[in-house]
């Protein structure tokens, strides 16, 4: 489960494979066969920060991944800059994804030249956008991604696979008797962020100042 050595639990534990991922069955289906397939679509994935997005994205095509924070480039410049990556063939003939992270903080400008652009290259890369807001793309942007909504829906049966989460990194942090009326109150607070859970979590019981059997 774990995928760094960063103390921060939420980074530390982000899941490397798809059935650590809490999502609904059926969309955790369809993804796995898009990733199974190796891709060939491109995706919209949008929701409340937290949900995974990211993750899921990372995870579609791991070992041909180009990553673009639009957080910190998302002028017209950046569309100049990709097409000499998109343009480039792999040795081995296998699709590139490109992931736009935080797709909703692009400009206008650049969502203009990308309108073009994502079926120019879509030959031999796939394209995927994720966004917490996605009212601000343009509507001829989203038309050319699917979209897929990551908001978990707030039902005992999610609540309780989120609280095993926490359990087992609690566990494997060295606290193996947190209370369960502790979980639920992080679970109830923060859904369905479970980045910020985990970093409640964290925060709760190392406060403690040690571990507990």
């Amino acid at each position: 489960m774990t995928s760094n050595k960063s103390p921060d639990w939420a980074s530390k534990y982000r899941p490397l494979k798809f059935e650590e991922v809490i999502l609904p069955k059926h969309l955790e289906d369809s993804l796995r066969a898009v990733s199974s397939k190796g891709g060939g679509m491109s995706l919209l994935f949008y929701g409340s920060p937290g949900c995974g997005k990211t993750t899921v994205a990372k995870l579609i095509n791991p070992d041909n991944t180009y990553y673009i924070n639009c957080t910190l480039n998302r002028s017209i410049d950046l569309i100049r800059d990709l097409e000499r990556v998109c343009s480039t063939v792999n040795v081995y003939g296998e699709r590139r994804l490109i992931l736009f992270d935080e797709a909703d903080f692009l400009s206008k400008d650049a969502q203009a030249g990308l309108r073009g652009f994502v079926e120019q290259f879509d030959a031999s890369n796939d394209f995927i956008m994720t966004a917490n807001y996605p009212d601000r793309l343009m509507g001829a942007i989203k038309s050319r991604f699917l979209p897929v909504n990551f908001d978990l829906i707030n039902s005992e049966q999610t609540r309780a696979r989120v609280m095993k989460r926490l359990k087992n990194i609690s566990s494997l942090e060295g606290y193996s008797a947190v209370p369960e009326p502790q979980l639920r109150a992080i679970v109830g607070d923060c859904f369905p962020d479970i980045r910020q859970m985990l970093k409640r979590l964290q925060f709760e019981l190392q406060s403690k100042g040690s571990n507990n059997d």
